[in-house]
């Protein structure tokens, strides 16, 4: 059975019967975009991307070959394009909070995805170059932190 053909019975075992797949291969990425309706969005993509995330895993496991996994990157309606928007908004203003007070914010849970896009806006930000972002823990009691830079004065001392 084809990558479209599973994506298609699954979403069809799910009730989603107005959906359009599009598999795109790039290098050794491959890309899978379902568009359907607004309604039908949420059910797949869950509560902060965990259904999307867990119907990802599903196919890859499902079309990948011993030793060789699938690298695979699924997205619905374009949510993670607007997720990600959507946390770089909140992150700068979290940011510009901590610069002001000096004072350690530490986010909720966040999913890996979403850790490395706090991560890298923060490192790539020229106007947070003071700040960093740490990930401490471990699963789910893993939490990202946003905090002053420690200078190195402050380490010899």
């Amino acid at each position: 059975m084809t990558m479209q053909d599973f994506i298609e019975r699954l979403l069809a075992h799910m009730g989603i019967d107005q959906g359009n797949v599009s598999i795109t291969e790039e290098e050794s990425l491959t890309k899978v975009h379902i568009q359907v309706s607004e309604e039908d969005s949420g059910l797949l993509i869950g509560y902060h991307g965990e259904t999307l995330a867990a119907i990802q895993k599903i196919v890859q496991l499902a079309h990948s070959t011993p030793g060789q996994p699938l690298k695979l990157v699924m997205n619905v309606n374009d949510y993670k394009e607007r997720r990600k928007a959507q946390l770089e908004e909140n992150v700068a203003r979290i940011a510009e909070r901590v610069l002001s007070s000096g004072r350690t914010y530490t986010f909720d849970y966040l999913p890996s995805n979403e850790r490395l896009v706090v991560h890298q806006f923060i490192s790539e930000s020229p106007d947070f170059q003071e700040l960093e972002s740490v990930s401490t823990g471990e699963g789910d009691k893993r939490r990202l932190e946003i905090r002053l830079k420690v200078k190195n004065e402050e380490v010899a001392a």
